[in-house]
């Protein structure tokens, strides 16, 4: 499995997953159908998760009394994750959200400007909005007053034989195999969208961070809460009233740890489960439970 594989090699390779002649001059009148095939899919996937391979950041200058800017052309203004600029030798966050106590401070509709910017938000037109307007051009030697943006680029040409995909050869081959044995009522249409599917989540559980689950554990203890004790004067000689006194307990022991969720891609193998642990095996989706002894499948 790989990136960047050439649109010739993906469309031998979707051939032969769908049973189709390997020969290029039998499947030229429905070239054009395959390769809108594997961009619909690589279309769709590339919008169903945030791969952080096609991650990238952008330049862009200010400008003296710019109000309103283009996002970079490769990036969908939804895909913006940050904006930053470059500030005091620093790049500063630029926080989203522009509210009537700004325009309050700094009213754009006046065109009155100040340096930094500070804030910006989606426009109508597709365009951002940065408050306030700059007062001061962006310098590029110095890099004060660049903009950067971060998020994920668009998906790149994929229609000439020596186009490259951006997603992963096999993901994009087994889903549109799927799809042509699907259309022409084959058996195993299911089994290849299956084997796709398990591509997919291996490929996600790759990408994504692993992340443990505490499930009813306490721990350790926490610190014991104050037990306030009020002491009233009963003599009558004066001073009535009460006064409090914090009469801390002692530190409890230690907890025993409660169960925890681990998730993976295959059988769990981890040796030191206590009973009651829990496995998510995220290639196929199986649930696994420790019981002392063994893991056991649910």
């Amino acid at each position: 499995m790989a990136r960047h594989v050439t649109l010739v090699r993906i469309l031998d390779q979707l051939r032969a997953e769908a049973r189709l002649s390997m020969n290029p001059a039998h499947n030229h009148q429905v070239r054009d159908s395959h390769v809108n095939l594997l961009q619909r899919v690589q279309e769709r996937l590339w919008d169903d998760f945030t791969w952080p391979h096609l991650r990238v950041q952008r330049m862009q200058k200010v400008q003296a009394g710019q109000r309103y800017y283009s996002p970079p052309p490769e990036m969908q203004i939804d895909n913006i994750e940050n904006l930053q600029i470059y500030d005091s030798g620093g790049w500063q966050p630029m926080l989203p959200g522009i509210y009537a106590e700004h325009y309050s401070a700094h009213n754009s509709d006046l065109d009155e400007r100040a340096y930094p910017p500070q804030r910006w938000q989606i426009h109508e037109d597709e365009d951002l909005e940065l408050w306030p307007i700059s007062d001061t051009d962006a310098n590029q030697d110095t890099m004060e007053g660049m903009l950067k943006f971060t998020g994920i680029r668009n998906l790149k040409p994929f229609v000439a034989d020596s186009d490259r995909a951006d997603l992963d050869d096999r993901l994009l081959v087994m889903f549109a195999a799927a799809e042509l044995l699907a259309a022409s009522g084959a058996k195993d249409a299911q089994l290849k969208l299956d084997q796709a599917n398990q591509i997919y989540r291996r490929l996600r559980s790759g990408l994504t961070p692993r992340r443990r689950f505490k499930m009813f554990g306490i721990g350790v203890a926490p610190p014991p809460t104050k037990e306030y004790v009020v002491f009233h004067d009963r003599s009558g000689g004066g001073g009535g009233g009460s006064a409090p006194a914090a009469l801390p307990g002692p530190a409890g022991p230690p907890g025993v740890r409660g169960s925890i969720w681990t998730t993976g891609v295959g059988a769990p193998v981890a040796t030191d489960a206590l009973v009651g642990d829990m496995y998510l095996n995220e290639s196929n989706g199986d649930v696994w439970r420790y019981d002392g002894a063994a893991w056991a499948l649910r």
